[in-house]
């Protein structure tokens, strides 16, 4: 008698709408994940979130994925959020999810951030670790810094979005549009760098959660800008601060941890298709979180 094939074998890839948002909450529990229902709503929306459904109620396994360039042109897809549960855990569910989203997308280039623990999955799965553009989480309870003199900062409004849009798409080398347009709704506090003629030099967000404030994206010209705008956005915060550095801005690393932040994680960059991601690396300091690129 044959044995019988492992549940999982015939449940079939679905996409996920918001519907399946306290799903996918649930999933990130059952991981020791802290649940968080802003990004989650985020990423649901602004990407596509992929799922196998356990049969049971729930999910058994999720990713998501975020596709960055013109609708039919060559582009970046970046890939996250790779859940299993942990009754399902160690049984391939994670690789077979994984492949079968690596098969409907429609651009060749991919990346993602890894563990080192999942590095060899992905490598198995065809990715390389880049050779620059790993990120270093960095937290702790910010000690206040002065006014930055020289740096005009102010706080961003709905009508400075268009200039945000362009400022990001000359630095990250894509047009990030569906991300960046629900950026307002998502963030907490926005603030923008300008020149005495109001151009924009920088920009970046804050969120409050009631575990850390996560700042990100921060986008910026130099180091002082960077710092400028982290400095009006976590003023008064009451919580650790939070957020993911690209390893190589060192200057505002040093400032940091100057200021209270210590190294909590450190995630690899990995890619698929492409040697490195494009735009311009210097003037990218902080993605707006792992998930997103």
């Amino acid at each position: 008698m044959l044995p019988t094939p492992p549940p999982s074998a015939a449940l079939a890839l679905r996409r996920l709408t918001l519907h399946d948002l306290p799903h996918c909450l649930e999933l990130a529990q059952n991981r020791g994940w802290f649940p968080d229902r802003r990004l989650w709503t985020l990423l649901l929306t602004a990407g596509t979130g992929y799922g196998i459904d356990d049969p049971r109620g729930g999910l058994r396994a999720v990713c998501v994925s975020h596709r960055y360039g013109p609708e039919g042109h060559s582009g970046l897809t970046v890939l996250s959020m790779l859940l299993v549960s942990r009754d399902h855990a160690g049984r391939g569910l994670g690789r077979r999810l994984l492949s079968e989203v690596i098969a409907q997308e429609p651009v060749e280039a991919l990346a993602l951030y890894a563990s080192e623990e999942r590095a060899p999955l992905y490598e198995d799965l065809g990715f390389r670790a880049a050779t620059t553009g790993d990120v270093e989480t960095l937290e702790g309870h910010f000690v206040t810094a002065g006014p930055l003199p020289g740096v005009r900062v102010r706080r961003a409004t709905a009508g400075d979005l268009r200039a945000l849009l362009d400022v990001d798409r000359e630095v990250f080398g894509l047009d990030r549009t569906p991300l960046l347009a629900r950026l307002p709704a998502f963030a907490d506090r926005m603030s923008l760098a300008e020149d005495t003629d109001g151009r924009v030099l920088g920009f970046a967000a804050l969120r409050t959660e009631p575990h850390a404030a996560l700042l990100g994206p921060l986008v910026a010209r130099e180091p002082l800008l960077a710092q400028a705008l982290v400095a009006d956005l976590v003023h008064g915060a009451r919580t650790p601060v939070r957020i993911v550095l690209e390893s190589h801005q060192e200057e505002l690393r040093g400032w940091l941890t100057a200021h209270g932040l210590r190294p909590v994680l450190r995630s690899r960059l990995m890619l698929r298709g492409t040697a490195a991601l494009p735009g311009d690396r210097p003037r990218r300091y902080a993605p707006l979180s792992t998930a997103t690129g």
